[in-house]
């Protein structure tokens, strides 16, 4: 108890019938009041007891009214358990300065406490259902040492049964235990009842010290050092890998520091496979152009403008955490070639503005500003804006990071829902004064550019409903006939996935540039 990976606050087994079971429950209390809390089994706050009142005493003959944040008890429960008259159902809220000190998320969905490290990892911290509840005992050891607080867990097992009271006195003979940190009683006894019942109870208190305060883990008492990876910088004239630590203590700078060591701006070169993680959780990471980002927790900065890899600066990584570093280490490649992309070099290098040119980021790019300038030119979106459960949609799509049928299939079926599912079909249909039967969404785009004279119209329209093919004879069904004519048709068999996707991305945005020219010239040379 207390010493495993988790520890109860609180948990209530009812037994058979209307008695028995088993309880147990926990407060903080200070240790100027243990050796009084030990000299009796009892319970120093009962479940539902705790909550803040007021309390009246005397001082003389005067009457005084005291607020008591905790009642009478004197100790903080945990975890208050609230009942509201069997009118709603009880709650169960954890101690609020617990769950503020160590800044936990609460789950509401599924009653859970959860802590983000500096990863952006989730880590449960606390469990809570109507029968247990239980905190992580690194956590809830890391709060009392800051408190300086001794954790009592109070425990009442009651068992009821049929065998003759004598019998189980025999058998089970009554007795007090008192340790320094453990107390409790044992008693066998009878309810008035018929048939009779005999009951056996334990009922009692452990009290688990606090840490001492140097322990607790957190500023200004941390005791974690900062660790570092190696990574390969680049091969030796023997053809094996020169590997040099992230640590930027180590590395040489442009003020002199370190002479002779690989410089802070060395470029670590990595599989594209390395993006796939962050890709794929698109609610907690952003990969955006020339920069890989948590939240607000930590960023990085990239080149993602090369087709097949991905560079980053030797120093950079070490500002990652070492469990990140070494998930990068594990697909670290030596350098491809002597340099990083043209626009990398000219952004980290000769400080210039450059626009992407990897086909993904581009098309990311340029749709947001086809969507701003049409709004602002005719007060609506050609592409309807992704409402928050397709958000991720724009945040995945990108230039295949494996030469696999299931990650084109993947991307195709994003692109589709970018650009075809998007399209707002009733203001192109206001604009086209009605609909043809049976008419979808790429045949009402269709009309409206031919309405409109637009001069790339079967140039555009012909891409879309090739996107739309790949998505619905493969992506979307079981592959026939069909897929293997679309399949034909994009070249699949004779070139590699990546290429025929960058191929179509790059389609994607000669359209898009030229429905921003034809639609909105005003701000075509700015997009």
């Amino acid at each position: 108890m207390g010493s495993g990976e988790w520890t109860i606050l609180y948990s209530h087994e009812p037994g058979i019938g209307t008695t028995g079971g088993k309880c147990f429950y926990s407060a903080l209390i200070p240790r100027t009041r243990v050796r009084k809390a030990m000299k009796n089994d009892s319970w120093e706050v009962m479940i539902g007891k705790g909550l803040p009142s007021f309390s009246q005493g005397y001082d003389g003959d005067k009457v005084t009214t005291r607020y008591d944040r905790f009642g009478f008890s004197q100790v903080e429960p945990l975890v208050f358990v609230r009942e509201f008259h069997s009118l709603k159902p009880e709650q169960f809220d954890l101690l609020e300065e617990f769950r503020h000190f160590h800044n936990l998320y609460h789950d509401r969905k599924n009653d859970r406490y959860i802590f983000i490290d500096e990863r952006g990892e989730d880590e449960v911290v606390v469990e809570a259902s109507d029968a247990r509840v239980r905190v992580k005992t690194r956590y809830l050891k890391q709060f009392m040492a800051v408190r300086q607080l001794s954790l009592a867990v109070y425990f009442d097992h009651r068992v009821d049964t049929t065998v003759d009271i004598e019998v189980a006195k025999q058998a089970l003979p009554s007795r007090t235990v008192v340790e320094k940190e453990l107390r409790y009683s044992f008693n066998v006894g009878d309810l008035s009842l018929s048939p009779a019942v005999t009951f056996s109870r334990l009922v009692g208190k452990k009290i688990i010290a606090p840490p001492p305060i140097e322990e607790c883990g957190v500023w200004p008492f941390e005791t974690r050092k900062d660790r570092f990876t190696e990574f390969i910088i680049g091969v030796d004239a023997n053809g094996r890998n020169i590997l040099y630590t992230a640590d930027e203590d180590e590395l040489a700078n442009y003020f002199g520091r370190n002479p002779g060591s690989p410089h802070y701006l060395t470029p670590v070169w990595f599989r594209r496979e390395v993006l796939r993680k962050y890709y794929d959780n698109p609610d907690k990471y952003s990969v955006e152009d020339g920069h890989l980002g948590c939240g607000s927790l930590w960023g990085l900065r990239i080149d993602n403008d090369l087709p097949d890899h991905i560079v980053v600066f030797l120093g950079d990584l070490g500002k990652l955490h070492y469990d990140e570093q070494l998930y990068w280490k594990s697909f670290n490649i030596p350098p491809a070639t002597d340099r990083s992309s043209e626009v990398h070099f000219k952004r980290s290098y000769l400080a210039e503005f450059a626009d992407p040119a990897s086909p993904d980021l581009v098309l990311k790019q340029k749709l947001v500003g086809l969507q701003e300038a049409w709004q602002h030119r005719y007060g609506w979106q050609l592409f309807r804006r992704l409402q928050h459960d397709d958000a991720h949609v724009i945040k995945q799509i990108r230039v295949p990071l494996s030469d696999t049928t299931a990650e084109f299939d993947r991307q195709v079926l994003l692109l589709a829902k970018l650009l075809i599912d998007s399209l707002d079909d009733a203001q192109l249909v206001e604009e086209l004064g009605g609909a043809l039967p049976d008419e979808r969404s790429i045949g009402k785009f269709d009309r409206f550019l031919a309405l409109k004279g637009y001069p790339h119209r079967d140039r555009d329209i012909k891409l879309l409903r090739a996107i739309q093919a790949a998505r619905s004879t493969g992506a979307a069904h079981r592959r026939g006939e069909h897929f293997r004519k679309t399949r034909t048709e994009l070249q699949l068999d004779e070139r590699e996935v990546s290429d025929v996707f960058r191929e179509l991305l790059s389609r994607v945005n000669q359209m898009l540039v030229g429905l921003l020219t034809y639609f909105v010239p005003e701000v075509a040379p700015h997009c």
